[in-house]
């Protein structure tokens, strides 16, 4: 659970940088399929253009539903009761200078491979799919607005969460900029 739970993050930080100008799909050569390389490509053209503006951040996950039927029901209830959190981060400088290449360049292993990735102005579509031999395959979308200084997504995970076997579980993830780090 731990990868597929990196992988989230890894697009919730890719996304946090915006888009640029114009429609951005990293599907280059239209084949249905986003190498390594042409997810780089994408994430260095616009890592370049636009980058998250460093400050102080509040960050919101809430949980929407889960289809989980090898979950005890009071699983999904704790999973309720835990979101709605609100925490604060700060984004340095030197984080928000390494935008969206460096983050793309920093979370992806083989365990997960990005099948969609699109970015028009600020709305942006993404989709991955991770395969851990411990929890099994899994595909994750991303889907919502983004700018510097804030993002509303929707992340759905499907596929199998381990000893619960198949299901889906659907988030929201908001962030925005709130002020200046302290201290």
């Amino acid at each position: 659970m731990k990868k597929f739970a990196v992988a989230g993050i890894a697009a919730l930080s890719l996304s946090a940088c915006g888009g640029a100008g114009g429609v951005v799909d990293a599907d280059a050569d239209g084949d249905g399929e986003v190498t390594q390389e042409e997810a780089q490509a994408v994430a260095d053209q616009i890592g370049d253009e636009v980058k998250p503006q460093p400050g102080q951040y509040k960050a919101t996950l809430t949980f929407v539903s889960a289809e989980l039927p090898g979950a005890p029901p009071e699983m999904v209830d704790m999973m309720g009761a835990a979101s709605g959190n609100d925490y604060e981060f700060c984004m340095t400088e030197e984080m928000a200078n390494q935008g969206y290449g460096e983050a793309m360049r920093e979370n992806q292993d083989d365990s997960c491979t990005i099948d969609r990735m699109t970015i028009d102005g600020n709305d942006m579509d993404m989709a991955m799919s991770c395969n851990d031999p411990n929890m099994g395959e899994m595909t994750i979308s991303m889907q919502g607005n983004v700018s510097p200084t804030a993002s509303d997504l929707t992340m759905v995970t499907e596929g199998t969460f381990g000893p619960m076997g198949e299901g889906k579980m659907e988030m929201n993830i908001k962030q925005e900029r709130i002020g200046d780090c302290e201290g």
